[in-house]
């Protein structure tokens, strides 16, 4: 047995054939396309101005107002936690009782 492989048998062209390019796989030809000119970026809207609340929720941190026209033994609910915060006419109290469940927030300038 011999360890040396066959040779392959060699490819010829048909006669009259003329080579006008090398044989192999077409060279690779980098290909230059124009960038489109950019577009400036529209401008970031602006944020929306932080809403002012009156009161703030000791159990969650939550901003709220006391409803209007309420009587004064309807309770108040947190919106967020719905925790039970005090009763309407505990608000208007000056200083606010200890079982008040908020806390005024303090005017921003």
């Amino acid at each position: 047995m011999n360890d040396e492989p066959r040779p392959r048998k060699t490819l010829s062209l048909k006669p009259g054939v003329v080579l006008t390019r090398p044989l192999g796989p077409e060279p690779l030809t980098p290909i230059k396309t124009s960038r489109p000119a950019r577009l400036p970026k529209p401008p970031k809207p602006t944020p929306p101005p932080p809403q002012i609340f009156g009161w703030k929720c000791k159990p969650c941190g939550q901003g709220f107002d006391l409803p209007v026209d309420a009587p004064e033994d309807q309770d108040v609910r947190c919106p967020s936690c719905n925790a039970r915060v005090g009763k309407v006419g505990d608000f208007s109290m000056d200083p606010p009782p200890n079982r008040l469940r908020a806390r005024r927030v303090k005017a921003e300038l």
